[in-house]
């Protein structure tokens, strides 16, 4: 594609060189330029992509897009792309955002032939989204899965590495999604996507926030509260319907922003009535021997009583979200039904099955308020003891540590505190941490056992099949960093390996 067509629509001005030039690809990182590459230089929170205009123009690049507000600044570097490379350089007011619609253009809006399904929200997106995907491609629909696991299309399945892809890779997405012939899409749209423009120039079709919480406020991610609040407001920019959680924070705030930019807002409530869609008779159960929650589900038309393969009354929560979505789209009741029969959702309560009648589930909960919605709800359905391993990243806000250490010890019978993603930290440093707030928790048992595979062991050797083993804090995550060195380790994965170890020393001890 032409530059000058891949800018259509974009006010910018041509600062050096011909707009008539073949671009085949553009990025924001430096380091993947080639010929025929366009560059675009972004502000970002911790690095500014200006610092790499003259390496960009070196490697080849065929256009570099340049941010207004720093023209001034990197004059001198301009002036030496100018004098010693032939490359094309352009000014735009906002680079961040000319990305998102260069990708756009590039792709021709894929996403204009899909319904797109969007989540937002602290908690709940995830499970959401895969409920949703199961029923939709139930329904006969092909629909594509994008988040913070995975993305999936046809056959296709590969692992994320941002909850909400860059724009250039959303729409590449999108149009091997429509080449394989999706119809709709069920994606996470993190605020840090929304924030930074990823989802731009896309329509949704529903729009869910699913709740609020104060979390995600760091250098790194948002400055203020309010910052993380208004990034997810910007869901409803671009939204047809809007689907709300009643049981939010700020709601006030987002009913108001989605009436003002959406074209219909219906409402969801997990506590029953005053709402669109809700929910009541909730209980655990099983299905065909496999454990979960049975629920009324109450729409405008019809009552019915529901299934979800997941435990814990937030997943009820979770179901009713994806649920009232579906009948948004015209799904009918007993698809509805029959399509969450065979939910499965990696790193969320994810049941590790074995011989042995264990219960053993892991879990992303990584922060306080997580993990105490997590073992409060295992403790309603827990028979004995409620044994929970985890441990807190380094490099990261230190409250966690207090925070989910005094969570566990409260509403824990035994505590393991273990490594997890530790980086450039010492481990006795934040177990320290996680201890001190362990013992804000009157007579809390627990234990230290540095090694994380150590410490799932040590769980599951000690569970019965009336206690439930809790391994949260990283949930779907395939690697741990400890120093600056990235190692595989799935917690699913370990604690299948050690209920199969358990299982043989067990028949052998039977056997004699």
């Amino acid at each position: 594609m032409k530059a000058i067509d891949l800018l259509s629509g974009i006010n910018y001005e041509c600062i050096f060189g011909d707009l008539d030039v073949d671009i085949d690809k553009v990025v924001l990182d430096s380091r993947k330029v080639l010929p025929g590459t366009a560059f675009v230089a972004m502000i970002g929170q911790r690095k500014d992509g200006h610092k790499y205009l003259v390496k960009a123009a070196n490697q080849g690049a065929s256009l570099i897009v340049v941010d207004a507000r720093r023209v001034e600044d990197v004059a001198d570097m301009i002036n030496t792309i100018i004098d010693q490379y032939m490359v094309t350089v352009v000014a735009v007011a906002d680079s961040r955002k000319a990305f998102s619609d260069m990708a756009c253009t590039f792709f021709d809006h894929p996403a204009r032939d899909m319904k797109i399904i969007g989540l937002t929200g602290t908690k709940g997106k995830t499970t959401s989204t895969y409920i949703v995907n199961e029923i939709l491609n139930y329904a006969g629909m092909k629909c594509g899965l994008i988040g913070s696991v995975e993305n999936r299309y046809g056959d296709h399945v590969e692992r994320s590495e941002h909850t909400t892809p860059e724009a250039w890779e959303f729409q590449e997405m999108l149009t091997k999604m429509k080449s394989v012939g999706v119809t709709h899409c069920v994606m996470e749209v993190s605020s840090l996507g929304l924030k930074f423009n990823r989802t731009d120039g896309v329509d949704f079709e529903v729009g869910i926030f699913t709740n609020f919480l104060n979390d995600h406020i760091s250098p790194e991610e948002h400055p203020t509260e309010d910052d993380y609040f208004d990034s997810k407001m910007r869901l409803f920019d671009h939204c047809r319907i809007a689907l709300i959680n009643k049981n939010t924070q700020r709601l006030t705030e987002v009913l108001d922003y989605a009436n003002d930019h959406t074209e219909k807002v219906y409402t969801y409530s997990f506590t029953g009535g005053m709402a669109d869609f809700y929910v009541k008779e909730f209980m655990p159960t099983s299905k065909d021997g496999v454990p979960g929650m049975k629920f009324i589900f109450v729409t405008p038309t019809y009552e019915s009583e529901m299934f979800i393969p997941l435990i814990c009354d937030f997943n009820v929560d979770n179901a009713l979200c994806a649920a009232s979505c579906a009948y948004l789209l015209g799904i009918p009741e007993e698809t509805i039904r029959e399509g969450m029969l065979s939910v499965k959702v990696p790193g969320r309560m994810e049941k590790v099955d074995n011989n042995l009648g264990l219960q053993v589930y892991v879990d992303y909960a990584h922060n306080g308020d997580s993990l105490r919605v997590l073992l409060r709800a295992v403790r309603r359905i827990c028979k004995g003891r409620i044994i929970t391993v985890f441990g807190c990243g380094g490099d990261r806000p230190t409250d966690r540590r207090f925070t989910m250490g005094e969570v566990s010890g409260r509403y824990s019978d035994l505590t393991i505190v273990t490594t997890d993603n530790s980086r450039s930290e010492n481990f006795s440093l934040i177990s320290g941490m996680i201890v001190e707030g362990i013992r804000k928790a009157p007579n809390a048992e627990f234990a230290v056992i540095e090694d994380r595979r150590e410490a799932i062991d040590q769980a599951i050797a000690m569970a019965t099949p009336d206690d439930i083993v809790v391994i949260a804090g990283k949930g779907h995550e395939q690697t741990m960093e400890i120093l600056e060195r990235k190692v595989h380790f799935v917690d699913a994965e370990e604690a299948a390996d050690s209920l199969r170890i358990l299982e043989k020393e067990r028949k052998a001890d039977l056997n004699g």
